[in-house]
């Protein structure tokens, strides 16, 4: 039975140039082929919620043990031993295979969408639809020849409204320490592609932290603020 909703709120701030690999169909003469993920209505980048989640999983899954363990044996699929930490707090995908091993998750990861004083950045640095191009050079090891390339990224400084909501059941841990945890984590992590070369380098800022019990959806009760504009490192020692 479900018993109460946490929402994480917040900025996802660029510390150094952001690449989440995108798509398309035809490369612009002067264009890139190393492209970044976009709205499709506005052309604006964003995070997709499932890069986001799929990070903070992977990250959960090193830090704890039995949630490493169960990745080796699973010759490195997810972990899908509903006692591990990462299951508990992503649940496990179903298939034909597994259909015993169904698990729920607990945590909903939204797309983040670039602020408002982002879009205002990006036009006054005079941005095609927020994105810069990284010049790099691939160098042969034999005779020293360069193979220029260039690679599209949300350049740094630029911030996302995220949102994550961590839902806790009848029965269940407190397991949100553990999310936060995976949070600080990506911060000396990286999220995207490219992390060795010094991309995707973020941080979490302005963080609200809010409780919804049973009662805020079914009898308008309101919700309690429990941390308001805090990092993640504070967050994590007030809910401690």
């Amino acid at each position: 039975m479900f018993i109460k909703n946490y929402l994480i709120q917040g900025k996802i701030t660029c510390k150094t140039g952001l690449h989440i690999g995108g798509s398309s169909d035809a490369i612009d003469i002067g264009g890139s082929d190393n492209v970044i993920i976009r709205d499709s209505v506005t052309g604006n980048p964003y995070i997709p919620g499932s890069s986001l989640k799929g990070k903070l999983r992977f990250l959960t899954e090193l830090n704890d043990k039995k949630s490493a363990q169960n990745v080796i044996k699973n010759k490195g699929e997810p972990s899908d031993d509903a006692n591990c930490i990462a299951a508990k707090l992503f649940g496990i995908s179903s298939d034909e295979k597994q259909t015993e091993l169904k698990f729920p998750t607990r945590t909903i990861v939204r797309d983040s969408y670039p602020d408002k004083d982002t879009l205002e950045l990006w036009e006054n640095e005079s941005l095609i639809s927020g994105v810069e191009l990284k010049y790099e050079n691939n160098i042969n090891r034999i005779d020293s020849s360069a193979t220029p390339r260039n690679i599209e990224r949300v350049p740094k400084g630029s911030k996302f409204d995220f949102e994550i909501v961590f839902s806790v059941y009848d029965g269940d841990d407190e397991n949100i320490s553990y999310l936060l945890d995976a949070m600080r984590l990506l911060e000396d992590n990286y999220l995207g592609g490219s992390g060795s070369r010094g991309f995707g380098q973020i941080k979490f800022e302005d963080i609200k932290l809010t409780k919804r019990t049973t009662e805020y959806y079914k009898e308008n009760v309101e919700e309690e603020i429990l941390i308001e504009s805090d990092d993640i490192t504070e967050v994590i020692n007030a809910i401690k």
